[in-house]
């Protein structure tokens, strides 16, 4: 029954996550969602109770871009669920100015790509006793026209907040093809996409012109929420992608991601540089 089945969702308190929760639970599911926000959460239960009998929400807060907190909170999570269906990693954000956080890391490439890796990692025991499992990651069409460059992997010179952003969805985008490849014989798939351009609070945590046009891109050509959403729920629930991992979707239609998200020398070295970097964390 889907009430059984478990579904981890990261920023699920605005935006296309928050919509993923919504549908997600109308369908069935039971639901574990990840918040920065305790009363945020508290409002999403209270929205989402009644909207569907016999399954479950559970609320967890944490800060998503420090690894401890993701580390803890994943601990908690594999502990409240021995087994999990799916993982949909959403929580990301975009900073205009270069940003550091408490444990010395620049902020996008804590919260949109270390956050994926750590979290995932601390879930993979219980997906992998469910079975068939999934692993969903958010991405972005902003990939395309960037390459990693692992001597300003933080944006430590020249710091661009929008390349900066566009690089951690190319390291989404890495990550995922490689977690696939890494657990094909498991029987968890790993998949990513892109959720169109979508009017959400993305980017309003900025001040000044970075704010205003974001603002303004969004009230002329971006697309809803509920449009957003559709490729994160349709991965995570869809029949139709029954054993497929390691591609890339946009608008539930799997597609070629860039040229340059293929090279595996650069996703082999994101993925060991990571490793490293959360092992010297703890």
């Amino acid at each position: 029954m889907l009430k059984d089945q478990i579904v981890v969702i990261t920023g699920a308190t605005d935006g296309i996550g928050k919509v993923a929760a919504r549908e997600l639970f109308k369908k069935g599911y039971s639901l574990a969602l990840v918040g920065r926000n305790q009363s945020k959460l508290n409002a999403v239960k209270s929205e989402l109770d009644g909207l569907a009998s016999g399954n479950s929400i559970q609320l967890f807060q944490a800060d998503l871009s420090l690894v401890s907190e993701t580390h803890r909170i994943g601990l908690e999570i594999a502990k409240v669920y021995p087994k999990i269906y799916s993982l949909l990693n959403n929580a990301g954000a975009f900073f205009s100015e270069r940003a550091i956080t408490s444990e010395g890391l620049e902020s996008t490439f804590a919260l949109n790509h270390l956050n994926y890796f750590v979290l995932a990692h601390n879930l993979l025991p219980s997906l992998e006793k469910f079975g068939k499992s999934r692993i969903v990651n958010v991405a972005s069409r902003a990939h395309k026209g960037v390459s990693l460059d692992f001597s300003n992997l933080q944006g430590e010179t020249a710091y661009s907040g929008w390349k900066q952003y566009q690089r951690s969805k190319l390291m989404n985008i890495y990550f995922s093809y490689s977690l696939s490849e890494r657990l094909k014989d498991k029987g968890i798939s790993v998949n990513c996409l892109h959720p169109g351009f979508v009017k959400t609070k993305f980017g309003h945590n900025n001040l000044g012109l970075a704010k205003h046009l974001i603002n303004l891109g969004q009230n002329l050509f971006a697309i809803n929420e509920d449009k957003g959403a559709e490729t994160s729920i349709f991965l995570v629930s869809s029949p139709e992608v029954d054993g497929i991992t390691g591609k890339y979707f946009d608008e539930c239609k799997e597609v070629k991601s860039s040229k340059e998200s293929y090279d595996r020398k650069a996703e082999k070295t994101l993925w060991d540089h990571s490793e490293k970097l959360i092992a010297s964390l703890k």
